[in-house]
Formats: C-alpha cells, sequence, structure tokens
C-alpha cells in the first residue's frame, strides 16, 4: 500500500509541482497590499481559481491532494482566522484599498499540507517533489490573499464586503427637520432656526445592530453607525454643510438660515454614516466605507409679513 501510494503521490505531485510553478510565475501583489517579506507571494482571483480548479479535479475520487486552511495574516492561530482578535483590524485595513474584485478581506494567510486519501496528513518526505513545509511547520504557506472565501476546502467567514453590504442595508432612524419659529412656520428676511429630531425606530449613531448570523456564517457580527456629518439643504437652492451640528433653538442653535422669498420649501437634512464593526465580540474597527442618506423632507411656508396700521 505505501508503495502504490508513493507512486500516486509522485504522479500528482509532478502535475502539482507544474501547477504551482505556474502559480507563483503569475502571481503578484494586488492593488493596496504590499508585499510580505520573503518569496511569499499575495495570491489575486486568477491564482485562487487554478487552486480551485487543482483542487476539484483531485477531489474527485479518493486521492492524495493538497488541504487548505486560512489564517489572518501576521496573526495566526492554530484554529484558523482569529476573527474576534486585535489583529483583525490591521488584516482589514490591508485590503481597504482594493476594489471588490481584488477582494476586500480581512487579508489571509493560505496554508496548505499534503493528506492521503483518507484525509491523513502526509510526513513532508512524501510530499510532492518541489513542495515542502514552511520553515519549521508542518504546513506550506503559499501566500497572502484578499479573497479568503475563495480558496478551496476552507470554512467561509465573514468577509469585509459582506459586512460593507450589511453596513448598507441598516434600518436607518430617520431625522426630520423642525424650525423654529415654532410649526414650520417663518416669515420673509426673518433668521430660521433648524434642529434635527431622530426617529424611535430604527439605528441612529452609536446605536449597535446585530447582523442576523445565519448571514455570516454563523459568526456574531454586530455594526455601530457613527456620524460623519450632516447637509442641510432649505428647499431654495440654499445648503449648510457638511456640519457634526444636530441644531438648535434660539439664540444658540448652529444651523440657521434666512428666506428672501414667499412660498413653500422643502428642507432636508442628508445624514452622512460611516461604521464600526466587530465580531465575536472583539474590538471595534472601521468599516471602509460610507453612506449618505436623505431624510424625510419637512415642508417650510415662509410668510410675508406686512404693516397694517390700527385705528
Amino acid at each position: 500500500m505505501r508503495l502504490a501510494r508513493c507512486s500516486a503521490i509522485g504522479l500528482l505531485g509532478a502535475l502539482t509541482l507544474l501547477l504551482s510553478s505556474a502559480l507563483y510565475a503569475s502571481a503578484g501583489s494586488i492593488g493596496g497590499n504590499a508585499r510580505k517579506s520573503g518569496a511569499l507571494v499575495t495570491l489575486n482571483g486568477s491564482d485562487l481559481s487554478r487552486l480551485s480548479a487543482e483542487y476539484a479535479r483531485l477531489m474527485l475520487e479518493p486521492q492524495p491532494h493538497w488541504k487548505y486552511r486560512l489564517g489572518l495574516s501576521r496573526c495566526d492561530s492554530d484554529g484558523g482566522p482569529a476573527l474576534s482578535g486585535h489583529c483583525l483590524a490591521a488584516a482589514t485595513a490591508a485590503c481597504a484599498g482594493n476594489s471588490p474584485e481584488q477582494g476586500l478581506g480581512p487579508l489571509s494567510d493560505v496554508y496548505r499540507w499534503w493528506v492521503d486519501e483518507d484525509g491523513d496528513p502526509l510526513p513532508a518526505d512524501e510530499w510532492p517533489a518541489g513542495s515542502k513545509p514552511s520553515g519549521s511547520l508542518d504546513q506550506q504557506l503559499v501566500g497572502t490573499t484578499c479573497l479568503p472565501n475563495r480558496v478551496p476546502g476552507v470554512s467561509p467567514v465573514p468577509t469585509v464586503e459582506m459586512i460593507i453590504a450589511a453596513f448598507h442595508e441598516t434600518r436607518w432612524a430617520t431625522a426630520a427637520v423642525k424650525t423654529q419659529p415654532e410649526g414650520d412656520t417663518t416669515l420673509v428676511n426673518l433668521e430660521t432656526f433648524y434642529r434635527l429630531s431622530w426617529s424611535r425606530e430604527g439605528f441612529e449613531p452609536d446605536e449597535v445592530d446585530t447582523v442576523d448570523p445565519a448571514t455570516m456564517y454563523g459568526y456574531r457580527v454586530q455594526i455601530r453607525p457613527r456620524l460623519v456629518g450632516y447637509v442641510y439643504e432649505f428647499g431654495d437652492s440654499a445648503s449648510f454643510g457638511p456640519t457634526d451640528s444636530p441644531g438648535g433653538t434660539y439664540p444658540h442653535g448652529e444651523v440657521t438660515h434666512t428666506y428672501r422669498e414667499p412660498g413653500r420649501y422643502r428642507a432636508r437634512v442628508l445624514v452622512t454614516f460611516g461604521a464600526q464593526f466587530r465580531v465575536n465580540g472583539g474590538p471595534w474597527i472601521e468599516v471602509p466605507d460610507e453612506v449618505t442618506v436623505a431624510q424625510p423632507a419637512t415642508t417650510v411656508t415662509v410668510k410675508e409679513a406686512r404693516a397694517v396700521l390700527v385705528r
């Protein structure tokens, strides 16, 4: 059995070596990511497609094959990505400048080792020719990638792209514009004060939303929106902002406007949200994205005062 196994490994090893040579020759750094030290390369989508094709081919019937796992770059653990650890922030930031096609991370190290047809690890001296474990490890460090869920045969993890999508789907609280004088009625050439009133429903800045774990592969992902800024639009082509002020009332309110013509104007505020996220109760990490939400408009009636003599 050992002789037959070695013959199979030798044949498959030659094929794997050819594939690995092509992989290392073509792989390069992805935009936004620095190359790591040594001979490691960064794996892009094409590289991972070739790994997946090889993996699928070897899995068609029981035979020796590579087995893969992920570890957060520069912060690995034997159990896989430590997504609740402090290293997640650095792994997220490393891919933040990428396009979705390049992968938004987290930046992950890709490890692999050779197993027999029963899935048991093989000694390093029985690995395919030209491949060997990395340093003192019993695994080979293939490279790093910002597309962790495209590595074949690994347990999927919540990606930053998934977290950004969940952030965009947040059920936001609404911020209605209120004015003073009260009743959303004012006069021409009168300084009018604006303030915001948040709804009770939905999430406003600094309130924590927990994403359905079923959409995050069982991980507990929480998103905490934060305020980037407001832009007030007064309905007469004038605006104020960006500002972090929610406005206020006379005499200390910071958001004011004076209408020059009578009429009915639709005033509103545009709220730009950023956010932080955390996984399984870990540290809060910046979401590398923002979203601007137009809030419901308030109709402000502007009247013209006229002097009337009374006897």
